[in-house]
């Protein structure tokens, strides 16, 4: 075994714990959208915030072994760049979803009941539009790695696979036409 070999394998790991993460978030917002009381609102946000410890892992899992194999094998090929920047992206979009609901779960378990304004932010269909589309610009990333595309046909990877992802929450919009807290209730 050679630096390499392990590198790769403490890639695959990170890339493994990536889509432990998304599976732990696509549950917990299942739940989130079914959630009627502050319990479970609780719990949902239990499963979600196990993405906290994992996340980070798969981060440093994936980019310092990647980093790694860039310098001493690969060089910085296209369909490298075109994954380091679809992972800042995937990194960033979660972090941002991460946040919005921690506040919410914060805020239902500081007042220990479930609002009509928080029932309407915990089931937001632009929470589900932002996973799937990460989803898939993670497993069109795991594409780039094993076809190595160049610049076009890495690009064009991830644009089609974000595009599925967004198509693919088109039925989490269905229903959830702007509402007043009143509807909401």
């Amino acid at each position: 075994m050679n630096l390499y070999s392990l590198a790769l394998f403490l890639h695959i790991v990170g890339a493994l714990l990536l889509f432990t993460a998304l599976t732990l978030e696509g549950i917990g917002l299942r739940q989130l959208r079914r959630a009627t009381t502050a319990g479970e609102v609780r719990d949902a946000a239990g499963i979600i915030g196990l993405g906290r410890f994992v996340g980070p892992a798969s981060a440093l899992g994936i980019v310092v072994p990647g980093l790694y194999m860039t310098a001493t094998t690969w060089g910085w090929q296209p369909w490298i760049l075109v994954g380091l920047a679809s992972w800042l992206l995937i990194a960033v979009s979660g972090a941002v979803n991460g946040i919005r609901l921690a506040a919410v779960s914060r805020a239902v378990a500081k007042s220990g009941r479930l609002s009509p304004e928080q029932r309407v932010q915990v089931g937001h269909p632009v929470l589900v539009t932002a996973w799937l589309a990460r989803s898939a610009v993670v497993v069109s990333v795991v594409f780039l790695m094993t076809t190595k595309p160049g610049v076009g046909g890495a690009l064009l990877v991830v644009m089609a696979a974000a595009a599925i992802g967004i198509v693919a929450s088109l039925p989490a919009w269905r229903g959830a036409r702007p509402r007043r807290l009143e509807d909401a209730a």
